[in-house]
């Protein structure tokens, strides 16, 4: 067997001599760097080129199987910060008892304008009395329900908003883009 294998170069194919000892080398006609490749006896060149690359994929799928972890962790961290903060500071929300107020505020509003039209004044000096009494007491349920709905719960929501709202939606944008990232990876792996 001679000590040499003559090769033709992949990129100029100028006549390369290949020595059992050269694992590496440039083509000393056009200068790029090949890699000598032994397998089962044949003995075959490729660009370097081609071997960085694979190299290059592996790194990649490794580096991003170690990424898809981490990231994964980031995402959880970021979603138990939204729930906690959720948990601590909820949405105001109007109390139902309010809605049913101004209800019962009509309805005894209405009951006592009837007392007003059908009463006898003259048959009980008290009547009238009882009947203002009534119908401030309607106008006092009513004011009771709606005042909190139409005052207190927006200046409540917008206090929320500019305060929770404002950390809940930056909390979003960082999980929206963790989960970018994460399918980022898990394309790279999935190659």
């Amino acid at each position: 067997m001679s000590d040499f294998v003559t090769l033709s170069c992949p990129s100029c194919g100028g006549k390369l001599e290949i020595t059992q000892d050269i694992d590496r080398f440039a083509c000393m006609h056009c200068g790029r760097e090949q890699v000598v490749k032994r397998r089962g006896g044949i003995i075959s060149i490729s660009p370097m080129v081609d071997a960085i690359k694979k190299v290059e994929i592996g790194v990649d799928k490794t580096a991003s199987e170690l990424a898809i972890i981490r990231v994964q962790k980031e995402i959880d961290g970021l979603v138990a910060k939204k729930y906690a903060l959720l948990n601590s500071s909820p949405q105001p929300k109007v109390s139902p008892i309010f809605a049913v107020l101004p209800i019962l505020g009509c309805i005894t509003l209405g009951t006592f304008l009837l007392l007003i039209s059908n009463i006898d004044t003259s048959a009980s000096p008290d009547a009238p009395v009882v009947i203002i009494v009534g119908v401030l007491v309607g106008i006092g349920m009513i004011l009771a329900g709606v005042i909190p709905s139409l005052v207190l719960h927006p200046t409540n929501t917008k206090s929320w908003n500019k305060t929770t709202g404002v950390q809940l939606k930056s909390l979003d944008g960082q999980i929206a883009t963790k989960n970018a990232e994460l399918q980022r990876h898990q394309n790279v792996v999935s190659r």
